[in-house]
């Protein structure tokens, strides 16, 4: 009996937009500016899409990590499950939103 398809994983580090809170740092020291490590997963050369875990997506939005959950479980934001449980939400989706709130700049 053959075994089903592996997706291979491959490991990226994606630069981060520096934030406007730039002078704050993480509990554990790290500045808000590193890059970070993201796993994208090819089948048959196709890359599938990223996902964010809601602190990310918090860092992104610029709202505190519970009021992304709340947010996703009220429906105003696209995200799965995994098998685990946690919620992931879409990378690209969020960073439309993300353009949407940020708006023309007012005079």
């Amino acid at each position: 009996m053959a075994s089903p398809t592996v997706p291979r994983m491959s490991w990226v580090v994606v630069p981060v937009e520096q934030p406007v809170h730039a002078g704050l740092r993480h509990a554990s020291g790290s500045s808000l500016e590193k890059g970070r490590t993201v796993a994208t997963a090819q089948r048959n050369g196709i890359e599938t899409p990223r996902y964010l875990t809601t602190a990310e997506v918090a860092d992104l939005l610029y709202v505190s990590p519970k009021t992304v959950s709340r947010w996703a479980k009220e429906g105003k934001l696209p995200f799965t499950r995994t098998l685990g449980g946690h919620r992931r939400y879409p990378e690209a989706r969020i960073r439309e939103l993300a353009g949407e709130l940020q708006g023309p700049p007012t005079a």
